[in-house]
């Protein structure tokens, strides 16, 4: 046996021990264990990845998954941390979670408009939602996602009813404390939209310590001719770790579209799975990623088309400087009977520095013989006629390349429908830009 699968075998042993204290002292409902369960009986299947496995080619997570965590609780955070990290376009509609579970005094639920919020594990009473969840747990194929569902020990459901139209957006802040020995929490997040629905969703990570891995779950489900915005801010501290599986599920002439920002930290891997299983679906999927030092930001990705008269559209653009490592793996399945797709995929990685690491591998896999789809990958420098004629212009060559890099990123940046968003991406991702250029 290899040094590596040996370390990888403790790995896991270390997860099956910590898992076996914590359903020794917990006192979780029986739905909730029986998830637990489910999930930990997943993980020892698939196992920790090795450095070849299809799902995780390019994250290293060996440090990661060596690391010996503790379960973080509900600790305590301050009113000034969540208020400085929140949205005041949310300041009635925001969801705080601390180590995955809700805090109704840092919460703010009043205007939510006939929007129901409770606990996952209450929701689980339900056969449906108990059905959902114990499907996806069985089925699943990311071990990450597997361990999610092993720890959690209580989420939130956000049912949204039909026809409703949110004025404002609802925002969920995952918050991790950290501490001075490492942690983790496995929040987890259930979204149903009703028939004919519209809301936007804003969901940022944000962590006043460091030293954690945040380990969760989010699935939306989209009933018919309903439509979800969603913007998901990455921005743990750099010595943190950060997993997000998230699931679509979308139903006739539904909309879903997503603008992610990557801040990196020690590793970062978000990975994401939409199914469009009815026709006339539609989801767009833009992102954007800047790294420095010793950053890393994954995206793992796999489009679904299962019926036809479908769209999708994914547009990526990363910056990486340093030593810092990013990838996209996404693939696009158009099954039989999909016919008239439409997909676009587009890739760019702009490299500041010559340790700097980008891999993108965009994939089709068509089994349909009507469809539209295109897909590109580009890794470059910046531009040296544009650097040379910003330079003739009067700025000096720092300048002129802090102007580009800025820009490069800042076109996906300003498709976010809410100016603070904006702003706080601007005071945080493209100052990391300034920083290095200036």
């Amino acid at each position: 046996m290899s040094t590596a699968t040996e370390e990888t075998t403790q790995a896991e042993s270390a997860f099956l021990e910590l898992h076996k204290r914590r359903q020794q002292s917990t006192q979780a409902p029986e739905a909730v264990k029986e998830l637990n369960q489910t999930g930990i009986q997943r993980f020892e299947l698939l196992k920790f990845p090795h450095s070849k496995h299809e799902m995780f080619t390019y994250a290293r997570t060996a440090e990661t998954v060596g690391t010996p965590y503790a379960l973080a609780g509900s600790d305590e955070v301050s009113e000034e941390f969540v208020e400085s990290a929140a949205y005041t376009v949310c300041e009635k509609t925001r969801l705080v979670l601390v180590n995955g579970f809700l805090s109704e005094g840092l919460s703010n639920t009043e205007g939510l408009n006939g929007v129901a919020v409770s606990g996952l594990s209450d929701a689980m009473a339900q056969g449906e939602i108990r059905d959902y969840l114990s499907a996806g747990a069985e089925n699943e194929n990311d071990v990450f996602a597997s361990l999610n569902a092993a720890f959690f020990s209580e989420g939130l459901f956000i049912d949204v009813p039909a026809n409703t139209a949110m004025k404002s957006p609802i925002m969920i802040l995952y918050v991790s404390t950290g501490g001075e020995k490492p942690e983790a929490s496995f929040p987890r997040l259930l979204v149903r939209v009703g028939r004919g629905a519209e809301v936007q969703f804003i969901v940022k990570f944000v962590g006043p310590g460091e030293n954690y891995l945040v380990d969760a779950v989010q699935d939306f489900i989209l009933e018919e001719n309903s439509s979800v915005g969603l913007t998901q801010i990455q921005a743990d501290p750099e010595n943190s770790r950060h997993f997000c599986k998230t699931r679509v599920r979308q139903k006739k002439d539904s909309r879903f579209n997503l603008i992610g920002a990557l801040s990196g930290a020690r590793l970062a891997r978000d990975h994401f799975e939409c199914r469009l299983q009815e026709p006339g679906a539609e989801m767009s999927m833009k992102g954007v990623t800047v790294l420095c030092n010793e950053e890393q930001a994954h995206r793992f990705i796999r489009i679904h088309h299962e019926a036809p008269h479908c769209v999708s559209e994914q547009n990526f653009k990363n910056v990486i400087n340093d030593r810092g490592r990013s990838s996209i793996d996404g693939t696009v399945i158009v099954n039989q009977g999909a016919q008239l797709t439409r997909s676009d995929q587009l890739i760019n990685n702009l490299m500041l520095s010559d340790g700097a690491h980008a891999d993108g591998k965009p994939n089709l896999m068509i089994y349909a013989d009507d469809v539209k789809c295109t897909h590109g990958n580009t890794v470059g420098q910046i531009d040296g006629d544009q650097l040379f004629y910003l330079q003739t212009r009067g700025l000096s060559r720092e300048a002129a390349k802090s102007l580009l890099t800025t820009s490069f990123a800042q076109s996906i940046i300003e498709s976010i429908p809410f100016p603070e968003a904006i702003a706080d991406l601007n005071g945080t991702l493209l100052k990391k830009l300034e920083a290095k250029n200036g």
